[in-house]
């Protein structure tokens, strides 16, 4: 007995509904991994980053959480999977017919795998971008908090209004608020990783910014408000843009001018002493002491 070619048609659709999502999600992983080692911008920072108090500990933890989540998606296609053993072979392939509401399922079920694959891929690009910023304040903070050395007091990625401050330096003489940028340098060699600063702009090699300069701006600005109502005294800050992994060449009126463009080594500016008065002890501690009061409770 002849089966009409389009008795197969219902079992083919079914059959690809369950490989072509697989497919998409291994062509999305590769797609991803080829898109890291072929990218044209390198990270600027080439030294190595000395592990954090409890770094290996935080590692483990998310290796036992990716663990975690990766088992509960195992459990909940156990019964979709025992449910397709169970009735595939008993569908009578030849009887089955599809309707217009069948093929509506089927192709917004495909329109759903191409969406998902696609946010997968923003979603890994977003993960990097985090994952560079992240690695460029880990290297600002272990340069600055040396400076505890030279009676400087450091605290970092505290809470603000509608964002958080990198770093916050209490100098001998002065308050300073960091901003630390990430930014993936074009090429190879020390030209690549070389920003020059003018006062108005950081000119990367083949680009130019002046957000950060406004942004680092606002904060010292929503530093400063804060923290006069706070201690009750009027208190400047000094804002400072750090550029791990990057040569920084300032022009004089780049050094002059308001906003502060370093690398993470370049710590002098946190220490100069001139034409600013010494800050006695109990006004840096209050200072200190409005800071931590940014830090939320522990939920734990």
């Amino acid at each position: 007995m002849d089966v009409p070619l389009g008795a197969f048609l219902p079992a083919a659709v079914i059959i690809a509904l369950i490989v072509i999502p697989i497919g998409i999600a291994l062509v999305t992983i590769l797609l991803l991994k080829r898109m890291d080692r072929r990218g044209k911008r390198r990270s600027p920072l080439t030294d190595k980053l000395p592990y954090q108090a409890g770094a290996q500990a935080r590692q483990r933890v998310d290796a036992i959480t990716t663990a975690i989540t990766e088992r509960a998606m195992q459990v909940t296609l156990v019964g979709p999977m025992i449910m397709l053993a169970l009735l595939l072979p008993r569908v009578k392939w030849s009887e089955l017919r599809f309707g217009w509401g069948d093929w509506l399922i089927v192709s917004g079920t495909v329109l759903a795998v191409i969406g998902l694959a696609w946010r997968a891929v923003g979603l890994a690009k977003e993960r990097r971008k985090w994952q560079d910023g992240m690695r460029a304040e880990i290297a600002a903070a272990q340069q600055l908090d040396r400076l505890q050395a030279q009676d400087c007091l450091i605290l970092h990625d505290i809470p603000a209004e509608k964002s958080n401050l990198d770093h916050v330096v209490v100098g001998p003489t002065a308050v300073f608020v960091v901003e630390t940028k990430s930014r993936r340098k074009p090429g190879t060699g020390k030209v690549s990783a070389t920003v020059a600063y003018d006062g108005n702009a950081l000119k990367f090699p083949d680009w130019a910014e002046t957000k950060p300069l406004a942004q680092a701006r606002a904060q010292a600005r929503w530093l400063s408000d804060y923290l006069n109502g706070e201690t009750g005294e009027a208190t400047p800050v000094i804002p400072v843009i750090c550029l791990p992994g990057w040569f920084v060449q300032a022009s004089p009126e780049g050094q002059r001018a308001d906003v502060r463009v370093i690398n993470p080594k370049m710590t002098g500016v946190f220490i100069a002493t001139h034409q600013r008065a010494r800050m006695d002890t109990a006004r840096r501690n209050r200072i200190v002491h409005a800071l931590h009061k940014r830090y939320p409770e522990s939920s734990d």
